[in-house]
């Protein structure tokens, strides 16, 4: 036993990884019908996540009303995609998981992302609205050159951006693969609401939301945030703190449910929300909460803003200048109207391209 794990300790981490995926392995029973497969589906507990893949779901059974729609768990998936390999008929569908996790920031869910797509070379993928992340670095350089290379050899894989940045940079780097096709919508969770998420309503909200970043993606100074404390200090409300991360893994799929159907009624019951998450802005438009939004480390919250959101009359992005007049802004924000549970942030419109992707089979 302990030379087994001396040799062990020389096997490379990719090695290791196949090699527990082949012990594990197990059969996953599909239905006969057709199939729109979601792969990468969130099973832990980042709320966000979790957001879009059960608007993800919601969005394929609106769409594909003749398809059987099957999560597959990000946990589960290098142990169900032989079973699944086996049983995929050409009319089925392959779609991955959107999100913010495309690029180098993420590389273990990069690396099953294109795990999946070599594994389907003769189905429809589709890439749900994502995020891609990049800089300077050799690393990244690599990263991108590798997506490239994987998402090219595909002769039907279409990509989607959920802001302009990304959808830019999709088109440079794959300017020269006509295959790959590239378009941009909104954060698919801005295309469902809180009403079909099952988010309970209140009947008079109390309070301010604080929900902010205490990880690597968070922007501001100490000072920035002994500006915003003081700002909500003044309106006499209580400041309660929240986040959209609750733990855990491998969590079941009515779990997960309710982790998000609860977060969505806490930010209903609140006056305002304020945040620098991505879903802790999309989750307060969806729950009708007016929501003060602080910018973090990339450009994903803030060109969402930009791209879909800027005119939305309970939302206001507090640019670094700006901080100076919070108080005033704050106040403002406790002034607006609540909206309703079965309203969406975006026009539903703005998903045409991604439903002709989905549906020209």
């Amino acid at each position: 036993m302990r030379n087994l794990k001396k040799v062990s300790n020389f096997l490379p981490l990719t090695f290791k990884v196949q090699i527990v995926s082949l012990l594990k392995r197990r059969e996953m029973l599909l239905s006969p019908n057709k199939r729109a497969f979601i792969f990468l589906a969130a099973d832990y507990g980042n709320i966000g996540d979790i957001g879009i893949s059960h608007a993800q779901h919601k969005f394929l059974e609106k769409e594909l009303d003749s398809f059987d729609v099957v999560s597959i768990p990000i946990s589960q998936t290098r142990l169900v995609l032989h079973s699944i390999k086996k049983q995929i008929k050409p009319e089925d569908l392959v779609t991955i998981i959107g999100g913010g996790n495309m690029g180098d920031t993420y590389p273990d869910i990069e690396a099953l992302r294109q795990l999946v797509i070599k594994s389907f070379p003769r189905n429809r993928i589709i890439c749900f609205p994502q995020t891609l992340d990049w800089d300077s670095s050799a690393q990244s350089n690599h990263a991108l050159q590798r997506i490239v290379k994987t998402y090219s050899r595909h002769p039907d894989i279409h990509v989607f951006a959920r802001e302009s940045i990304t959808y830019n940079k999709l088109n440079e780097i794959f300017s020269e693969h006509n295959n790959v096709s590239v378009d941009l919508v909104p954060d698919i969770v801005m295309s469902t609401t809180a009403e079909a998420l099952d988010t309970k309503d209140c009947l008079e909200p109390a309070g301010i939301l604080r929900c902010l970043r205490d990880d690597q993606e968070a922007a501001l100074s100490v000072a920035q945030y002994a500006i915003l404390d003081d700002a909500l200090a003044t309106t006499g409300y209580t400041v309660e703190k929240t986040d959209t991360h609750a733990g855990g893994s491998q969590l079941d799929e009515a779990h997960c449910a309710k982790l998000l159907a609860d977060k969505l009624s806490q930010f209903r019951a609140a006056k305002i929300v304020v945040t620098d998450r991505l879903h802790g802005m999309i989750l307060s438009l969806l729950s009708g909460t007016p929501c003060l939004v602080m910018p973090n480390s990339n450009h994903k919250i803030s060109q969402t803003w930009r791209d879909w959101l800027q005119d939305h009359p309970r939302l206001i992005f507090v640019e670094p200048e700006q901080f100076g007049d919070l108080t005033n802004i704050v106040n403002k924000l406790l002034s607006e109207p609540r909206g309703a549970l079965t309203e969406s942030p975006v026009d539903i419109n703005q998903y045409n391209k991604l439903k002709e992707g989905l549906t020209r089979l």
